[in-house]
């Protein structure tokens, strides 16, 4: 057993000088391609612009009657939301009662005042005749005795009197019945406002979709009213809702966006207008493209625990799908460089040695180091700028020393010598300490 172990540790001594071509050694077969450097992230859908439902100007009373389910997809103008208003209803009934009332009051005023007025305008005109018979008598007042002469001028004094009386009370009687019929049709007037405007709340009750979308139920936060009922909450039929209150939320699916989270280490690498492959996971073959249009300032941390920051970022979507809903997973893969036809390497295989990158080429059964120099490089791969011409194999891990050729120039060659020299005294020494064992 000793004897077996010896054999195998001198193997192990012995193998890599026995030249097999490329022994151990992983490769890669340089071409011509495309570099590419992503950020991969996940967002969600929404839309650019959505349209926010609320209730109307009524101010107590309010209930949900009937909801549109969310998700559901709706059309302009259908109906999607109806509001129960029962002391609105009944403050409008009671207001159409009041209007009957003044409009039969102002009817009752109407009639009385032509009455009145046909009766002062009688009157004038009896007078009118009263005095045309005065006039008749003047006639013969100079035949007259001075005392009928005096009674017959007293009396037409009177009549013209009267006919002043009359004519003014006429005028004061029209001028009062124009009054009160302008003060009752004012009331009417404004009652008929009111009645206007509850009869738009009315109206406003029922609520249709300014847009084609999908249904969303708004949720707020939930309280108790004074008589211990709550308000609040999810939007549902039935719920106790007041005015200003969002009620629901149709996103226009005709133009939308994705907001992902970007960790604070790739935000740097991230600029406005840089392209973006987008893919809703839970949509069968459902991809796009977009493009970065907007990098938030303000950084959040991704949980309570966590310290790392994330940063948002708003992707626009260049094509929209009836399928992309809003609230829908997306993977989204930002391009952050893409330069054509170039050598791009596995920077695996890229060495440092005295302060120069190099990578192993293949050459017969050796391998020979060529000094680089690298362009945009990421965490995996390099693209060469100088070195390579692009239809080379490289080794993806340092080779044995054995296995390394030295054509290198002469300052590389006498370093590698003397590595030679110390590898060879460290195998001769081996190799003697292997001999005693076994002697």
């Amino acid at each position: 057993m000793k004897q077996l172990a010896l054999y195998i540790l001198l193997f192990l001594f012995i193998f890599p000088s026995c030249g097999k071509k490329n022994q151990g050694v992983v490769t890669y077969n340089l071409k011509h391609s495309d570099y590419l450097e992503t950020i991969d992230v996940e967002g969600t859908v929404q839309a650019v612009n959505s349209n926010v439902l609320v209730t109307p100007r009524v101010y107590s009373g309010l209930k949900v009657a009937y909801l549109a389910k969310e998700g559901a997809f709706v059309k302009k103008g259908d109906t999607i939301c109806v509001l129960a208003a029962p002391d609105l209803m009944i403050t409008f009934e009671q207001f159409n009662t009041d209007l009957e009332k003044m409009e039969g009051s102002k009817d009752s005023l109407e009639a009385n005042q032509a009455m009145q007025l046909s009766l002062l305008e009688a009157q004038v005109e009896t007078n009118n005749a009263q005095l045309e018979i005065t006039m008749l008598d003047s006639i013969q007042l100079k035949f007259a005795p001075a005392v009928k002469q005096k009674l017959i001028t007293l009396e037409m004094e009177k009549v013209k009197i009267e006919k002043m009386k009359l004519e003014k009370k006429l005028a004061a009687q029209k001028k009062i019945a124009s009054s009160d019929l302008s003060q009752i049709g004012s009331r009417i007037m404004m009652q008929k406002n009111n009645i206007q405007m509850f009869q738009s709340q009315i109206n406003s009750l029922c609520m249709v979709s300014p847009s084609d979308g999908f249904v969303i139920h708004a949720e707020t936060p939930t309280f108790y009213t004074s008589g211990g009922s709550t308000i609040g909450g999810k939007i549902e039929e039935g719920s106790k809702v007041f005015y200003s209150m969002p009620l629901l939320q149709i996103p226009d699916i005709s133009k939308m966006q994705v907001s992902v989270e970007v960790p604070e280490a790739d935000y740097k690498r991230i600029n406005n207008d840089q392209k973006v492959d987008i893919k809703i996971e839970s949509v069968t073959n459902l991809e796009t493209t977009g493009k970065i249009i907007r990098k938030s300032l303000a950084t959040k941390n991704r949980d309570e625990k966590s310290s790392i920051k994330s940063y948002e970022v708003i992707i626009s979507v260049d094509s929209c799908d009836s399928k992309m809903k809003p609230g829908l997973s997306a993977f989204c893969r930002i391009i952050v460089d893409e330069i054509k036809d170039t050598i791009v390497v596995p920077s695996a295989a890229i060495f440092t040695k005295d302060s120069t990158k190099i990578v192993y080429i293949a050459k017969d059964d050796k391998f020979l180091p060529v000094p680089i120099e690298t362009g945009i490089s990421n965490s995996s791969e390099s693209i060469i700028s100088k070195g390579l011409k692009g239809n080379e194999t490289i080794a993806l891990m340092e080779p044995p020393y054995l296995l390394i050729s030295h054509e290198l120039k002469s300052g590389n060659s006498i370093k590698n010598r003397s590595s030679s020299r110390k590898s060879d005294t460290l195998r001769k020494d081996t190799l003697n300490k292997i001999v005693l064992l076994k002697k």
